[in-house]
């Protein structure tokens, strides 16, 4: 995945679903790096094997409806049913036997959306993490948040904001309880060090109405752009532009929840070449336009 992935059909195992006939009954986008889509498999489909191969984004399944005899194969101890959840990391493989009639929703997780959020919630390095293999587990915390994403219309704008809130708190609740120590991660080299990664990520947060060009972040962390470039990405998981990109958009979106500045002040002041640019990147990011997203979290004002 070169690119952040963020359209439901961005992810593989969008397309293994629908390649196994299993019924789409709604999908979306909820920002940079996050969909869902709920699904429904028939019971008159009969039994199938669905085969999960490194599908190069993380996933998670919660089960709706039926499934309580679908098991994974290798764990025919443990299946199904309403309420169970499956953590699938990026590069996992797994067979599912679906026997039956079953509803789940699943929601799809880009790797650069996990390691950004690694990097700003928890202060680590992403290369330092992995997203733990899970299967059918109960969890009422991350249950209530997936209620609150399956109660919106995601095809409302501002219900999709809500959406893409609850699609959030899911991906803080996988970092906070469902990470560990990647095996790889004491013989990782060729990153930041550590207080030179906070001091450029710090950097970029107080420069954000200013250019941040490659040649300026190299000079805060007194390195080559060659080298600094290789370095902020093994330590961040995304390139520099990219990077700066995401933060120039949280802080838009914090703009404009809690400030009365107009488009173009908010432009200026996140580094967006007008109102128009941030217009452009803002609703192919959030999936609304800024507009909306003020609408939707300053109601009434």
């Amino acid at each position: 995945m070169s690119q952040t992935a963020s359209a439901p059909a961005d992810f593989a195992l969008f397309h293994t679903l629908r390649n196994a006939r299993v019924q789409l009954v709604r999908a979306a986008s909820l920002g940079a790096g996050l969909a869902a889509a709920q699904w429904n498999r028939d019971q008159r489909a009969g039994r199938a094997l669905i085969d999960y191969d490194a599908p190069g984004h993380h996933t998670l399944s919660l089960y709706l409806q039926g499934g309580d005899t679908c098991f994974r194969l290798g764990h025919r101890d443990r299946h199904g049913g309403a309420g169970k959840f499956c953590v699938l990391p990026d590069q996992h493989h797994s067979r599912w036997s679906m026997n039956e009639e079953v509803r789940f929703l699943h929601l799809y997780i880009a790797p650069q959306r996990l390691a950004r959020e690694a990097v700003m919630r928890l202060d680590r390095e992403p290369r330092e993490l992995e997203l733990h293999d899970r299967t059918y587990i109960r969890d009422p915390s991350l249950a209530q948040a997936c209620r609150a994403l399956l109660a919106t219309d995601w095809n409302v704008p501002a219900q999709r904001l809500a959406a893409s809130s609850a699609a959030e708190s899911v991906l803080h609740h996988l970092l906070d309880q469902n990470t560990g120590r990647a095996a790889s991660a004491t013989a990782a080299r060729g990153g930041l060090a550590p207080a030179v990664r906070r001091r450029v990520r710090d950097y970029i947060d107080s420069h954000l109405a200013e250019p941040l060009t490659l040649d300026v972040l190299a000079g805060v962390a007194a390195l080559s752009t060659y080298h600094f470039a290789r370095m902020f990405h093994a330590s961040f998981g995304e390139p520099p532009h990219s990077w700066v990109l995401g933060r120039r958009l949280a802080r838009a979106r914090l703009l404009l929840a809690t400030s009365s500045d107009d488009l173009a002040g908010i432009a200026q002041a996140c580094g967006f070449g007008n109102a128009s640019h941030l217009s452009r990147a803002f609703a192919h990011a959030v999936g609304a336009t800024p507009g909306q997203y003020r609408a939707a979290h300053r109601p009434g004002r």
